[in-house]
């Protein structure tokens, strides 16, 4: 099976191979560790901040959208149908008018049946409508037009008057934890008709639709939808006056109809509403996400200062190395002797950094070796590098307008010897060139033709 199962070609997550600088995966700095300390006081700082504003804020996202969108013949029949566009509502009509009596009547034409007033009834949005008619007397309602008469002839008398129609209300509670739309607690709505004894009026009223749609979190997935609605605005319409009106035959009596009201149901048009709730997971990803941001800020600063720092800090080393080295064969002589004598293996940077391990080499031997310079020559070779100042590295970013600084100078070389030496062009050319010289040398001793003829190859051998 594993023969078949070849998915190295997949893999795109492995990263490439790093370098490591000073026998070390990074080369650590104080300042490094100074901006990390920052990091974690910014970090503390964003954790009680969104903890407080989580806490504080609304735990609910609010999106609000105008809908306005053609609809066939079939689909407006089926939204219809629908109880979110087309709900049963509850409604109650009231009279308000000094001289209503007895005679004016509320009537549903589509239904032939009478409305009785301040009496609840159900409806469908798009099957409401209500006839006010003053119930006549005698044939030629000659009793309705004396009754107006005798409200026009008194100036004083308001000729106004009023239907109000209530209906089922509802509050929209968007932070709500249980429902976002209550229709709980005998909430309601109303809207105010001006009517007028002298007038023939058409009112249609235009209701307008409110979808609610709560989205679940990210393990449900079924997302609750809501509906309501209320009346927006209305539009009269006003005919002939009074006496021109026509009188209407019923069964068994004669009416006149001034009022004629009905609501308009457009939906194509809808008021829709979207809420998420603010989890504590999202809270978490948004403290996460600025925590990643912060670190990549920390460390593009840190970028200006460890670039310039660590080639300094390279060839700092290698010329420490070279002055331990130095010491060490112009120190001791007996050595010196033993070495052109006895032929001894020549001192290996191995052996330097074993040194350097163990601490062998103290204080005093280095103030002696000071002390011993003897010739120019010799100091040329084992002058330590100057320790340059934490700004230096930082003003070398803009070297073009500092070069002329003697410790930009050193910065700047050290750079120019890494870059040459560290390139992967030079190291290319370098190696082919190593491996053509072995070609044609001749080995002294066999044995270090081997890899594993090396401290470190020796020691792993060891638990092999």
């Amino acid at each position: 099976m594993k023969k078949f199962l070849k998915l190295n070609p997949l893999d795109i997550i492995s990263d490439s191979p790093n370098l490591f600088i000073l026998q070390k995966e990074t080369n650590k700095t104080n300042f490094g560790g100074f901006l990390f300390l920052i990091y974690l006081v910014l970090i503390a700082l964003i954790i009680v901040y969104y903890a407080l504003d989580y806490k504080n804020n609304d735990k609910y996202i609010i999106q609000s959208f105008s809908h306005f969108n053609f609809k066939t013949k079939e689909e407006r029949e089926q939204r219809n149908h629908e109880e979110l566009f087309n709900p049963n509502i509850k409604f109650k009509i009231i009279f308000n008018g000094k001289h209503i009596n007895e005679r004016f009547k509320l009537y549903d034409p589509d239904s032939d049946k009478p409305i009785e007033s301040n009496t609840i009834f159900s409806k469908k949005i798009n099957d409401f409508r209500a006839v006010l008619y003053y119930d006549c007397i005698n044939l030629n309602c000659s009793d309705y037009f004396e009754f107006v008469r005798n409200i026009s002839s008194n100036k004083t008398e308001d000729q106004n008057f009023y239907l109000e129609l209530r209906y089922n209300g509802f509050r929209l509670e968007h932070q709500s934890e249980k429902e976002p739309i209550n229709k709980s607690g005998g909430i309601y709505f109303y809207v105010r008709y001006k009517l007028n004894y002298n007038l023939t009026i058409d009112i249609t009223s235009n209701w307008r639709t409110i979808k609610y749609t709560e989205k679940k979190g990210f393990l449900q997935n079924d997302n609750r939808k809501y509906g309501c609605g209320y009346i927006e605005s209305y539009s009269p319409f006003y005919y002939d006056n009074i006496m021109s009106m026509k009188i209407s035959k019923g069964k068994n009596r004669y009416y006149i109809c001034f009022a004629d009201i009905w609501i308009s149901n457009d939906i194509t048009q809808y008021t829709e509403y979207f809420r998420k709730e603010v989890s504590k997971l999202d809270l978490l990803a948004n403290i996460l996400a600025l925590m990643a941001n912060s670190f990549t800020a920390v460390r593009f600063i840190l970028r200006f200062y460890s670039k310039n720092f660590n080639n300094f800090k390279i060839i700092e080393n290698l010329l420490n190395r070279q002055i331990i080295k130095n010491y060490r064969i112009n120190s001791s002589s007996s050595d010196i002797s033993d070495f052109e004598n006895n032929k001894l293996n020549p001192i290996t940077d191995d052996f330097y950094n074993n040194i350097e391990d163990k601490n062998n080499i103290d204080n005093d031997d280095m103030n002696k070796y000071e002390e011993n310079k003897d010739n120019d020559e010799e100091d040329l070779y084992t002058k330590k590098i100057r320790k340059l100042r934490f700004f230096d590295f930082f003003l070398n970013n803009c070297y073009c307008c500092c070069k002329k600084q003697k410790p930009q100078k050193i910065i700047h070389i050290c750079n120019e010897i890494v870059y040459k030496y560290a390139s992967v062009d030079n190291l290319i050319k370098n190696q082919i060139l190593i491996e053509n010289f072995l070609k044609d040398y001749k080995w002294n001793d066999p044995s270090l033709n081997n890899v594993e003829n090396n401290n470190l190859f020796i020691q792993l051998r060891t638990y092999l």
